[in-house]
């Protein structure tokens, strides 16, 4: 895998980023860091939760065990080994600016029916 990927994992227990480097077995991958190791996750369990401080984040929502703060991040662009075996990336319904046009019509509606 190319060193110049930035990516990131933190777990369910702290709240520390790890940068570490992913070994794919089959369909499954391991975190490594230094003298860790993490246990195996597979690539089916995961699922994008959307961009934070220009990483694309994935969460795992594996069905047994409950890890809402668990989270992998990749800066930039997935890896193209990888790629193929990550969740897709999906777009955000409505862009922020989008919201923000929304959140002024709600203001606006609530002004004038009450200055009314």
């Amino acid at each position: 895998m190319d060193e110049a990927i930035s990516i990131w994992h933190r777990d369910a227990k702290g709240a520390r980023k790890r940068s570490v480097r992913i070994e794919t077995i089959g369909k499954t991958f391991l975190f490594f860091e230094n003298e860790w190791r993490s246990e195996a996750y597979f690539f089916g369990d995961l699922v994008y939760r959307g961009q934070s401080g220009g990483s694309h984040v994935f969460g795992l929502d594996d069905g047994i065990k409950p890890r809402p703060h668990w989270q992998l991040g990749f800066m930039g662009e997935l890896p193209a080994e990888l790629s193929g075996l990550m969740p897709k990336i999906k777009q955000p319904a409505l862009s922020r600016g989008a919201m923000a046009v929304i959140a002024f019509l709600c203001l606006a509606i609530v002004y004038f029916s009450a200055a009314a």
